[in-house]
Protein backbone atom coordinates (compact mmCIF):
# COMPACT_ATOMS: atom_id res chain seq x y z
CA UNK A 1 0.00 0.00 0.00
CA UNK A 2 1.04 3.53 -0.31
CA UNK A 3 0.50 6.90 0.81
CA UNK A 4 1.01 10.38 0.43
CA UNK A 5 3.42 12.21 2.96
CA UNK A 6 0.36 13.62 5.15
CA UNK A 7 -1.24 10.24 5.37
CA UNK A 8 1.83 8.29 5.88
CA UNK A 9 2.69 11.10 8.62
CA UNK A 10 -0.22 11.03 10.58
CA UNK A 11 0.13 7.26 10.71
CA UNK A 12 3.66 7.15 11.88
CA UNK A 13 3.38 10.36 14.25
CA UNK A 14 6.07 12.24 12.73
CA UNK A 15 5.47 15.75 11.15
CA UNK A 16 6.23 16.02 7.47
CA UNK A 17 8.78 17.91 8.06
CA UNK A 18 10.52 15.32 10.18
CA UNK A 19 9.50 12.68 7.18
CA UNK A 20 11.91 15.21 4.61
CA UNK A 21 14.77 15.37 6.99
CA UNK A 22 15.10 11.82 7.35
CA UNK A 23 14.85 11.22 3.52
CA UNK A 24 17.48 14.36 3.12
CA UNK A 25 19.79 12.78 5.33
CA UNK A 26 19.30 9.14 3.71
CA UNK A 27 17.87 7.52 6.00
CA UNK A 28 14.97 6.52 4.24
CA UNK A 29 14.08 6.54 0.58
CA UNK A 30 10.88 7.46 -1.09
CA UNK A 31 9.48 6.92 -4.23
CA UNK A 32 8.06 9.76 -6.39
CA UNK A 33 4.69 9.23 -8.18
CA UNK A 34 3.85 11.49 -11.63
CA UNK A 35 3.68 14.63 -10.09
CA UNK A 36 6.58 14.26 -8.27
CA UNK A 37 5.08 13.95 -4.77
CA UNK A 38 6.53 11.74 -2.52
CA UNK A 39 4.73 8.30 -2.35
CA UNK A 40 5.54 6.25 1.27
CA UNK A 41 5.28 2.58 1.36
CA UNK A 42 4.91 -0.02 4.54
CA UNK A 43 8.33 -0.75 3.75
CA UNK A 44 9.44 2.79 4.51
CA UNK A 45 6.56 2.57 7.32
CA UNK A 46 9.54 -0.24 9.01
CA UNK A 47 12.16 2.13 8.31
CA UNK A 48 10.78 5.02 10.13
CA UNK A 49 9.46 3.19 13.51
CA UNK A 50 13.41 1.96 13.00
CA UNK A 51 14.63 5.13 13.26
CA UNK A 52 12.24 6.10 15.99
CA UNK A 53 13.64 3.32 18.20
CA UNK A 54 17.62 4.17 17.42
CA UNK A 55 16.34 7.47 17.84
CA UNK A 56 14.65 6.88 21.58
CA UNK A 57 18.24 5.05 22.41
CA UNK A 58 19.87 7.87 22.01
CA UNK A 59 21.84 7.25 19.28
CA UNK A 60 23.39 10.15 17.12
CA UNK A 61 23.06 11.02 13.69
CA UNK A 62 25.94 10.37 12.42
CA UNK A 63 25.41 6.92 13.58
CA UNK A 64 21.90 6.12 12.50
CA UNK A 65 23.39 7.48 8.74
CA UNK A 66 25.40 5.04 8.69
CA UNK A 67 22.67 2.39 10.08
CA UNK A 68 20.68 3.04 7.49
CA UNK A 69 23.42 3.51 4.82
CA UNK A 70 24.38 0.14 5.16
CA UNK A 71 20.95 -0.35 5.38
CA UNK A 72 20.19 0.42 1.66
CA UNK A 73 23.41 -1.07 0.70
CA UNK A 74 22.32 -4.78 1.24
CA UNK A 75 23.16 -8.09 2.57
CA UNK A 76 26.72 -7.44 2.51
CA UNK A 77 26.82 -5.42 5.13
CA UNK A 78 24.79 -7.04 8.22
CA UNK A 79 28.38 -7.55 10.02
CA UNK A 80 28.96 -3.82 9.87
CA UNK A 81 25.32 -3.44 11.21
CA UNK A 82 25.27 -5.55 13.62
CA UNK A 83 28.73 -4.36 15.23
CA UNK A 84 27.30 -1.01 15.22
CA UNK A 85 24.22 -2.27 17.08
CA UNK A 86 26.11 -3.90 19.78
CA UNK A 87 28.52 -0.94 20.16
CA UNK A 88 25.50 1.22 20.47
CA UNK A 89 23.57 -1.41 22.88
CA UNK A 90 26.90 -1.34 25.41
CA UNK A 91 25.76 2.55 25.81
CA UNK A 92 22.35 2.33 25.86
CA UNK A 93 23.01 -0.32 29.09
CA UNK A 94 25.03 1.87 30.54
CA UNK A 95 22.79 4.85 30.36
CA UNK A 96 19.97 2.49 31.34
CA UNK A 97 22.08 1.72 34.40
CA UNK A 98 22.73 5.19 35.45
CA UNK A 99 18.91 5.79 35.04
CA UNK A 100 18.11 2.85 37.42
CA UNK A 101 20.69 3.84 40.43
CA UNK A 102 19.11 7.44 40.21
CA UNK A 103 15.79 6.09 40.36
CA UNK A 104 16.87 3.94 43.53
CA UNK A 105 17.87 7.17 44.89
CA UNK A 106 14.83 8.79 44.27
CA UNK A 107 12.62 6.11 45.53
CA UNK A 108 15.01 5.98 48.64
CA UNK A 109 14.28 9.76 49.06
CA UNK A 110 10.73 9.96 48.69
CA UNK A 111 10.70 6.77 51.22
CA UNK A 112 12.60 8.81 53.82
CA UNK A 113 10.58 11.95 53.44
CA UNK A 114 7.23 9.86 53.67
CA UNK A 115 8.28 8.36 56.81
CA UNK A 116 9.31 11.44 58.32
CA UNK A 117 6.04 13.27 57.82
CA UNK A 118 4.17 10.13 58.79
CA UNK A 119 5.70 11.01 62.83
Amino acid sequence: MTYPIGEFSKIVGVSEHTLRFYEREGLIKVNRDANNNRIYSDENKLWVESILHLKNTGMSLKDMKQFFHWGHVGDETVEKRLALLKDHRLKVVEEFEKIRQSLEFLNQKIYIYENDHSK
